[in-house]
């Protein structure tokens, strides 16, 4: 069969699927998991499909066949709100290392609780997403984060459509099992550790009783209460564990070549650079002006996202930013919420209010990312072919980091032990032409798939579409216990056959040696 007829059949493959409705459920209030989600929402809208999403975060401009249910003013929204200040007061834990990274991995999580459950009460009464419940959906989309309380209402409605996870990032310590993907801790870093695939045996120890931990922490947490919570309005439900494997598919935003090589199934589909668009939209003039005032030796551009609220800085740490940049050649651009709505240059520092981040990285003068690192922006520095710099702050963005310093495209500097030197060190290493040369060689690596990423969403929801609710995508794994998926049940029969045949050699080696003395003596006698 001739490529070109392979590519005919493809096509008419992925585009063969009927108009669809789809239901989108998005409960999370922080606006850099939607950006991952929105593209594909729509292009979805844009093949024909009818959508009805519900968000915090409505679509600008959506077409005629993408309704929108707002979830606006239920919950405070994660824009710009962290702030840098609390992370000044020690947690007296940190004193022991294992013990206090184990429990600030955990702590991190609690302030999920209060938000989870709050959203969730709000939602069993929320009219405008109860009365679309009521509709038939041929799939749902339903983000996988810190809540399960989706997949009660669903329960709840008797909605039986195929459902599809949708992950602004890798795996949450609680998603793999739910299609039998091996999280195996030995050398899958949870998604809050500061490990690469390659760990010691400390770090496998304490990666180990964090999967635990979390996974236990979450059941009774999060899952218990929101199921208290929807049985106080629609009588009893199934229990949100099991639930959770009534999915079809699981998309993750992330990609082997910077998130490290992990297990997948059929089902777990990769689709790491979702948001990145093709479009390259012009640039705020004063923006535009200062890179191209600037010198050959190029510019930095360093940037804490959307959730993180930089000018909360410490004025010292502040302070040690400033000075580590200003001794630098390069100029740099610096996302600073304080800042005029033209900028306001220092020395070579511009501080800017918003920047086009994805644009300014693609551009040709900037040769370096200084990042908190969240994941959206990794990707983004991953795709333009730009080296980091990572100060990791919470959540994902330890794992996040240390995944780049494995690929070998971004160095982490500790936010807690911030210092000149070791920010000016880090700076030189960042801008050195062997880490730009690798970097930009691992870049059209990661650049070289088979698909977009896109278009691949696009492919494997359709495809759960035109076959829908099945678990052909799954592995049986997910139906084993514990002690059943690590064997233990197997090496406990093979300790006890082996112990079993030692302890009767033992015993026929001893009653031989016994006849053998009592018939000696009695030849003696």
């Amino acid at each position: 069969m001739s490529r070109l007829t392979c590519y005919f059949i493809f096509v008419i493959h992925f585009y063969n699927v009927n108009t669809a409705n789809i239901l989108g459920l998005f409960s999370h209030t922080g606006k850099s998991h939607h950006m991952v989600f929105e593209p594909l929402l729509l292009k979805l809208a844009e093949r024909g499909h009818n959508l009805t999403v519900a968000s915090f975060f409505p679509a600008i401009n959506p077409p005629p066949n993408y309704h929108e249910i707002n979830f606006q003013g239920l919950y405070e929204l994660r824009l710009e709100s962290f702030d840098l200040s609390a992370l000044e007061n020690t947690n007296i834990f940190k004193k022991i290392p294992r013990l206090g990274s184990i429990t600030s991995q955990v702590l991190q999580f609690q302030p999920f609780v209060t938000a989870s459950l709050g959203i969730c009460e709000k939602l069993t009464h929320f009219a405008p997403l109860l009365e679309a419940l009521k509709g038939d959906y041929d799939v749902v989309l339903l983000e996988n984060f810190t809540s399960d309380c989706m997949l009660g209402l669903l329960y709840a409605y008797g909605k039986s459509a195929p459902i599809v996870y949708m992950l602004s990032g890798t795996p949450m310590p609680w998603t793999s099992e739910r299609i039998g993907a091996d999280d195996n801790p030995s050398y899958v870093p949870l998604i809050t550790a500061p490990f690469s695939s390659q760990m010691t045996l400390m770090d496998r120890l304490e990666n180990t009783l964090l999967n635990i931990i979390l996974k236990e922490w979450y059941y009774y947490e999060i899952q218990t209460k929101e199921k208290y919570i929807l049985e106080k309005k629609f009588g009893k439900i199934q229990d949100l564990r099991e639930l959770g494997k009534n999915i079809s598919l699981m998309l993750t935003n992330s990609y082997h070549t910077l998130n490290g090589v992990k297990p997948v199934l059929p089902g777990m589909v990769e689709v790491g650079g979702l948001h990145l668009s093709s479009k390259r939209e012009p640039l705020p003039p004063f923006i535009k002006k200062f890179l191209n005032d600037s010198s050959d030796d190029g510019v930095i551009l360093f940037s804490f996202g959307s959730h993180i609220k930089t000018k909360s800085l410490p004025k010292y740490k502040e302070q040690i930013f400033v000075h580590a940049l200003s001794k630098l050649k390069q100029r740099v651009i610096w996302k600073y919420e304080d800042s005029d709505e033209e900028g306001s240059l220092a020395g070579n520092i511009l501080r800017v209010k918003w920047l086009p981040q994805y644009d300014l990285l693609r551009h040709e003068k900037i040769i370096a990312f200084i990042s908190h690192g969240g994941l959206l922006g990794m990707t983004e520095a991953m795709a333009a072919g730009k080296p980091m710099i990572i100060i990791p702050i919470f959540g994902d963005q330890h794992s996040n980091a240390a995944a780049a310093v494995e690929a070998g495209v971004g160095i982490v500097v500790s936010y807690e032990d911030l210092n000149e030197d070791t920010l000016s060190n880090a700076l030189k290493t960042v801008i050195s032409d062997t880490m730009r040369k690798h970097t930009s060689l691992v870049s059209k690596i990661w650049a070289d798939r088979d698909i977009s990423p896109l278009d691949k969403a696009v492919f494997w929801t359709e495809h759960v579409i035109r076959w829908g609710k099945s678990t052909h995508l799954h592995s049986t794994a997910r139906n084993l216990t514990f002690y059943q998926l690590s064997l233990l049940d197997v090496a406990a029969i093979i300790i006890f056959t082996i112990t079993s045949l030692l302890i009767a050699t033992i015993y026929l080696i001893y009653k031989m040696i016994h006849i053998f003395k009592k018939d000696t003596k009695e030849k003696l006698l």
